[in-house]
């Protein structure tokens, strides 16, 4: 069971993202925008940042923060950053609260540029980040920095882009791999959708056929790999890292989880489909793309932890196209026509309703979880440390 805190917090999280949203995506002028935005924002940014001891890096990031002068940080940005935070006098928690000021104003700044069509990816963008940026701290940071490249490439702003780009990099390097993927995928594919009877096979394949530890095969040839700096040590030890000893029970599912997340998963891929075939929006297309792509690379490297690194920060953005999926008229109308009943109902409307009923019962499953049945969910009050 979770504490009372930590229940009342999230339950007002999450209602208030949503509700924001609904309400108050498309206000006019900017200036109003933002200053009702940051009502959810700095919400994010104390109840995130406030949380005490997730993730195994949590204690290190904490002593970085709490010795920013003399840690001997590799990542200039990185270093500037924390330095930054201790000239301000604040301490390891107000650290984590700016990580998380930083990653949401980006968040808002991404989903922003979608315009009339953000009204349902609010809800979603802290369900989709949420482990990740949490756990994953400095991978947090840098990803924050992706996500403002993201919105200066949908502006045609390439040289912001890359700047940013360049600042998410210097606080940590991965930022540049899935950057690398979603531009590649965005350059290769351009406006053209993945064809849904493709990519659902391979999801399958990759889901239930292929061996969690099959992927141990790279390690054979890893050794013609050559990347420089602190990947060359992944790559000199990759049996270590990528063989079929690598793999990691802790990220093994359930029977129960697997199901449930695949049909999530599923219904997304098909769903994203449709939407986006019905109202091309080829500011959406190359992300949906980049999140197919993430979700099959996903369940191939399901139970190693270096190469998730690489799959995650594409999965995440799933809170763009599944907003856009849930803001389709055609898609509510298919839905719509489903409830009534009345034999009016078709194919289409019948497997519309099933994909928004599997990607709603995740979700309520997944972060009811979360938020009730989570001993570990714990801010810094509920300790000593100060």
């Amino acid at each position: 069971m979770s504490i009372i805190e930590h229940i009342y917090l999230y339950i007002l999280l999450f209602s208030l993202f949503f509700y924001w949203g609904k309400n108050f995506y498309n206000v006019k002028p900017k200036e109003s925008f933002w200053l009702l935005a940051s009502v959810p924002i700095l919400l994010y940014s104390f109840v995130v940042g406030s949380r005490y001891g997730w993730g195994p890096d949590y204690e290190f990031y904490k002593y970085r923060l709490e010795h920013a002068f003399t840690f001997p940080e590799e990542q200039l940005g990185f270093r500037w950053l924390n330095q930054f935070i201790d000239v301000l006098g604040l301490n390891y928690v107000g650290g984590y609260v700016v990580y998380s000021l930083i990653f949401m104003t980006c968040a808002f700044v991404l989903i922003s540029s979608y315009s009339k069509d953000s009204k349902y990816m609010y809800a979603f963008v802290v369900p989709a980040t949420l482990q990740m940026v949490s756990n994953g701290i400095r991978q947090g940071v840098g990803l924050s920095f992706l996500l403002l490249a993201l919105y200066f490439f949908n502006k045609k702003n390439r040289i912001y882009a890359i700047a940013s780009l360049l600042v998410g990099a210097s606080i940590h390097t991965v930022t540049l791999i899935p950057a690398v993927l979603i531009f590649g995928i965005y350059l290769i594919f351009s406006k053209k959708l993945f064809d849904w009877r493709i990519t659902l096979t391979l999801y399958v394949i990759a889901s239930f056929v292929l061996s969690p530890t099959s992927i141990g095969i790279i390690a054979s040839y890893a050794h013609y790999i050559s990347l420089g700096g602190k990947f060359q040590l992944y790559i000199d030890n990759a049996d270590y890292w990528f063989g079929a000893d690598a793999a990691d029970e802790i990220y093994a599912q359930s029977a129960f989880a697997l199901l449930t997340s695949s049909l999530f998963h599923v219904s997304f891929i098909y769903l994203g489909y449709i939407s986006l075939k019905i109202r091309p929006n080829y500011k959406v297309i190359y992300l949906y793309n980049s999140v197919v792509f993430g979700l099959i690379f996903l369940r191939v490297v399901f139970l190693f932890e270096i190469l998730r690194r690489f799959a995650e920060p594409l999965v995440l953005l799933y809170f763009i196209p599944l907003g856009y999926i849930l803001g389709t008229k055609e898609i509510q109308i298919e839905f719509k026509r489903f409830l009534k009943g009345n034999g009016t109902f078709t194919w289409n409307s019948i497997l519309v309703s099933a994909g928004l009923f599997f990607i709603i019962v995740y979700h309520l499953l997944f972060w009811g979880r979360f938020i009730f049945i989570n001993p570990e969910g714990i801010f810094y009050w509920n300790t000593t440390v100060v």
